[in-house]
This record gives C-alpha cells, sequence and structure tokens, in this order.
C-alpha cells in the first residue's frame, strides 16, 4: 500500500528539486567561470610577469670565479644567482624561487654548495667558507653529488670553474 501524498505537498517537494537543480547549476557555473578567469586572466600575467623578469635578466659572462667573487651572486639587490657544484659554477637565477632570497636554497645562493648538496644537508656547516676540494667525502656521497651535477647541467647555464685563486701566467 503506498500512501499517496497530497497534491501541494508534492508540488512543494517538485518545486523544492527544481530550486535545487537551478542553484546547483548556476553554482557550477560559477565555478566554471572563476576558473576560466584565473585559468586565462591570472596564469597568463604570472607568465607575462616572468617573461618580463626574463627581459630584464642579462646573462653572466662565461669565466672562472672564486670563493670571494661567487659570493656576489647570491640574488641580493636584482643580482643573479649561481651556485658551484662539484667545482663547477652554474647560473641559477631561473630557479630563483629556491636557490634566492627566501628560496629553501637560498644558503647555498652565491656559496659552494658541493658538500651540502653531497650529503643532502641544509645545515649550515655544511656551506664551507674556504674552498672545499671534497676529498673526505664518502664514496655514496659522490655519487649522490654526481647526480645532483646532472641535474644542474640539465637545467641551468655552467659559467666556469670554481677555482682557489686565479693564477697569474708569467
Amino acid at each position: 500500500m503506498a500512501v499517496d501524498a497530497p497534491e501541494p505537498i508534492e508540488e512543494a517537494i517538485m518545486s523544492a528539486d527544481s530550486t535545487a537543480y537551478v542553484i546547483t547549476t548556476i553554482a557550477l557555473l560559477g565555478g566554471l567561470l572563476a576558473f576560466y578567469y584565473y585559468y586565462i586572466y591570472e596564469a597568463n600575467s604570472e607568465e607575462e610577469e616572468e617573461e618580463e623578469e626574463e627581459d630584464k635578466y642579462q646573462p653572466l659572462e662565461p669565466r672562472d670565479f672564486t670563493m670571494q667573487e661567487l659570493r656576489e651572486y647570491d640574488g641580493t639587490d636584482g643580482k643573479a644567482v649561481c651556485i658551484a657544484v662539484n667545482n663547477v659554477v652554474y647560473d641559477v637565477t631561473k630557479g630563483k624561487s629556491f636557490y634566492g632570497p627566501g628560496g629553501p636554497y637560498a644558503m647555498l645562493a652565491g656559496r659552494d654548495g658541493s658538500r651540502a648538496l653531497a650529503k643532502m644537508s641544509l645545515d649550515a656547516a655544511d656551506v664551507p667558507e674556504e674552498y672545499d676540494d671534497l676529498s673526505d667525502l664518502t664514496p655514496f656521497q659522490h655519487d649522490a653529488l654526481n647526480d645532483w651535477v646532472m641535474k644542474f647541467q640539465t637545467r641551468y647555464t655552467e659559467l666556469g670553474k670554481l677555482v682557489k685563486s686565479h693564477k697569474v701566467e708569467e
């Protein structure tokens, strides 16, 4: 035995279903429009900002660096960001959000990051102030460092070598 609902209640249920359908449809369309707006306008403005920053950026000339010279390229004051890895200096400015001021790896900017990367460490003690020959790294750490070298070679521009000092030719 089915109980038939009185007509006014049935009409109220049907109109409530219709209202819910309309509200759901409007909400979905609003969400779709918001996504479309963000995707088209915001994504393009971020790309334009990146392009403007790239246009302002003047690539560094390839050369060799001492530890003192490398320290100048820490990304502060609009300067390029450079990191030495296994005695090779890379321009990592396009990764400034990682290596520049405020980035998670900012401690490596303008420094020799070899030991820290080989040890997978962000300890300041693993970022030397002086030239480091890396002779005391373990085979596992050398392998880890070589993996980092491959990553840097594929992503960033090699500028030159990290040297103890500039030798004067006689």
